[in-house]
């Protein structure tokens, strides 16, 4: 690392008045250390680094340190090479009495916390083809911590989503092009500002590691490369029948992410060979995961779930229950639907259909046999191929009974 000079300000000099006195305190010197690198949390937290060099002699000395005003004086750490520390007096600014035990140039490292000074967020392009996705990332920082910062390292850490589970458990190099990831699978933890509530909970935190160094100019938004990479895709139809009985489908992208660090959670701007289609948000999406976003309703498949057939049918039965016999009417209503599909397309397509049932519905058919199904919900997954027409049929039956009896 290349060292940087320290400003220095001699506030006060004592003489020493005996040779018995020249281990005691001789100088105050006031120091100011370049910045060396931030680190921006989600939440608004900038962790700064500061160091440099400088020439001291052995024995006791007393450094005031200059800290910003915005940093919390209680994660303030001083570390200095071949030194220990004597005490802190924390005024405006801290006061350290240092016991150098070798005489020499020393190293000085800086660090503390800085609440509310520094935001970021990744921002997408994604350029659709046939069977890939070119997405690229940049990274738009903003510094508020009340100092320009220039020639610093930059690190942008990216929360994982509360829904989403660590993924994978290896640390791993990055493939960023121009980020390199330092892949924190540790819990990291930091005390929450006084005016923001704790949640009390560990969480994953991913670091990416802005390669070179970079300024960033005070209350201003700058946007850096985070990374670019083209990864496969795989297009999905979905129709909610249910909701959309004449269709149309809705397009879906599952975009694989191959790199070796997250996607972070972001605005997205999607184009189709080369022209705009619409703003999304991309989904946080760990390495190794699939993003799912939706293009828009497409025309490649003609949809249409109709009524086909309905029947009713009553019987009156007599039953026995503790109380006597009871005279009951059985009405059993049974519905059948026909879905439709007709492909457009001179390829093959996968479609996801759904379709909701009553929760009291009871199935006397359906065809073909859907891949899922819960109490209230049908779900085919189907390969449709060029040109093709194909169907779904599904019956069920709905039974219910009216006492007959009068009530006296």
């Amino acid at each position: 690392m290349k060292p940087y000079a320290i400003i220095l300000v001699l506030l006060l000099c004592v003489p020493a008045s005996a040779s018995q006195e020249a281990s005691e305190v001789e100088a105050t010197t006031a120091i100011t250390l370049p910045v060396d690198s931030v680190t921006i949390y989600p939440d608004g937290l900038m962790a700064v680094k500061r160091t440099g060099l400088l020439d001291v002699t052995e024995g006791a000395h007393k450094f005031v340190v200059n800290v910003p005003d915005k940093a919390d004086f209680g994660s303030v750490l001083l570390s200095v090479s071949n030194a220990t520390t004597d005490r802190v007096v924390y005024e405006s600014d801290p006061i350290y009495t240092l016991n150098i035990s070798s005489a020499g140039s020393q190293r000085f490292d800086l660090s503390y916390l800085m609440y509310s000074s520094a935001t970021w967020k990744p921002i997408y392009d994604l350029h659709l083809s046939e069977d890939q996705v070119l997405v690229k990332s940049n990274a738009v920082v903003s510094n508020r911590g009340g100092e320009d910062l220039k020639n610093v390292r930059l690190k942008l850490v990216a929360g994982l989503s509360p829904e989403v589970h660590a993924y994978p458990a290896a640390p791993r190099s990055a493939g960023a092009a121009d980020a390199k990831m330092a892949y924190a699978m540790e819990e990291v933890a930091y005390e929450a500002a006084p005016d923001l509530p704790a949640t009390g909970e560990l969480e994953t935190l991913y670091i990416f590691e802005l390669e070179g160094r970079k300024d960033l100019a005070m209350d201003k938004e700058i946007g850096f490369p985070l990374f670019e990479k083209e990864s496969p895709l795989v297009r999905i139809y979905t129709w909610d029948a249910s909701r959309q009985s004449e269709g149309p489908a809705d397009e879906e992208v599952r975009i694989n992410n191959t790199l070796e660090n997250p996607w972070p959670e972001g605005k997205a701007m999607l184009y189709r060979n080369g022209e705009y289609v619409s703003t999304i948000q991309m989904p946080y999406t760990p390495a190794g995961t699939n993003a799912s976003i939706v293009v828009g309703t497409s025309a490649d498949l003609k949809l249409e779930k109709k009524l086909s057939d309905y029947n009713k049918t009553e019987e009156i039965k007599a039953i026995s229950t503790p109380e006597g016999n009871r005279t009951v009417k059985e009405i059993r209503q049974a519905w059948t639907y026909h879905l439709s599909i007709k492909s457009n397309l001179d390829r093959t397509a996968d479609l996801e259909v759904t379709d909701t049932v009553p929760q009291e519905a009871v199935m006397i058919s359906v065809s073909p046999e859907p891949d899922e199904r819960t109490a209230t919900t049908l779900k085919w997954k189907l390969e449709v191929m060029p040109r093709q027409e194909m169907s779904i049929n599904y019956t069920y039956q709905v039974k219910t009974t009216e006492s007959l009896d009068r009530e006296y």
